[in-house]
């Protein structure tokens, strides 16, 4: 079994989890909480996981919670939080902040991370509530651990950023793409989209809700899914379709897992990376899978980096494709099944 270099960390201590019980939270990358023996062990997950969600061969038995949020009900009985820092440092404060509020004094907390995603500032962040020692250093990662002396206050509201764009209200929680601002790649793909635009059409990794929103603002009529794998996207597509007063399906999903019809239209920015590493598999697994949800004369519409050509795997696999936008730093492809 590989472990990333944050859960080897965690493994040297391997020793002093035997009698804790455990709840993981975070981004966790691996399955060490199916390793590391305890007591007893819940893992918390706000992103489909296929390590978990697929898979429930337990080496140490483990119970997942699958949610955005935590309750001090379902943390009530774990006495050590392991938390895995993310890319992010606007979403580990809004998750650290929501955790810590319902822990109780005493807890112990291990916050483990690579130091390229900011996780020495989780000294500076948490310094009022808890107080941080660095346990070690290896590879590029860092563990630190401290006992929590008191509650932060968590109120979710707080942390919606609202970002306007032709008179659009887009709602958009920390972690989720389009947070510090709207991508120009999702305008430019949002600029291609006109009142001509109706029947079915899926916004797969929908983030914040905004190329659903545009397109709805254009054709109103239009029957829209949204999708996404992470909690806090589809909370906030939820919030940017209320402040719009727009309507569409939302729900999540990892891709196409949770997708069982056929689209007129499949919209899409998708991520080329994964955590920290750039890798191309979303946006792979989205052009190949489309063809299996895409109506007959169906489309896919999708914005990528300009300095990535995806020309040998549309072709591939549509029979007809162009460009209908492009930048220097963006294309929007067109795909069309016939």
């Amino acid at each position: 079994m590989l472990f990333s270099q944050n859960s080897q960390l965690i493994l040297r201590y391997q020793n002093i989890f035997k009698n804790k019980k455990i709840f993981f939270s975070g981004n966790i990358q691996d399955e060490l909480p199916k390793y590391l023996f305890s007591i007893k062990t819940i893992l918390h997950l706000s992103v489909k996981n296929d390590l978990y969600i697929n898979n429930t061969k337990n080496i140490n038995k483990i119970h997942i919670y699958y949610n955005l949020l935590v309750s001090e009900k379902v943390v009530k009985n774990y006495n050590t939080l392991i938390y895995y820092w993310p890319k992010s440092k606007s979403e580990a404060k809004f998750q650290l902040y929501n955790l810590l509020s319902c822990f109780s004094i005493g807890t112990t907390i291990f916050i483990v991370g690579n130091n390229s995603s900011g996780v020495k500032s989780s000294i500076k962040i948490l310094e009022k509530w808890i107080k941080l020692n660095k346990l070690e250093n290896a590879k590029h990662s860092i563990l630190y651990t401290g006992i929590l002396k008191s509650k932060t206050k968590f109120t979710l509201e707080n942390f919606f950023k609202t970002h306007i764009w032709k008179n659009l209200y887009i709602k958009c929680l920390p972690g989720v793409f389009g947070y510090k601002k709207i991508d120009l790649g999702s305008k430019l793909l949002a600029c291609t989209f006109s009142k001509s635009i109706n029947g079915e059409i899926l916004d797969v990794g929908c983030g914040s809700g905004f190329l659903s929103a545009c397109l709805l603002k254009k054709s109103p009529n239009a029957l829209v899914t949204m999708i996404d794998n992470k909690e806090s996207a589809i909370i906030s597509s939820k919030e940017t379709l209320i402040s719009n007063q727009l309507k569409a399906q939302v729900f999540s999903s990892n891709m196409y897992s949770s997708v069982f019809k056929k689209f007129d239209l499949i919209i899409s920015n998708p991520p080329f990376h994964n955590d920290l590493k750039v890798n191309f598999n979303t946006v792979k697994g989205i052009i190949i899978n489309a063809v299996k949800y895409l109506k007959k004369r169906g489309e896919l519409r999708f914005v990528v980096n300009s300095c990535f050509n995806y020309d040998y795997i549309l072709k591939k696999n549509f029979k007809k494709f162009n460009i209908i936008n492009k930048t220097n730093l963006y294309t929007v492809y067109q795909a069309l099944l016939n």
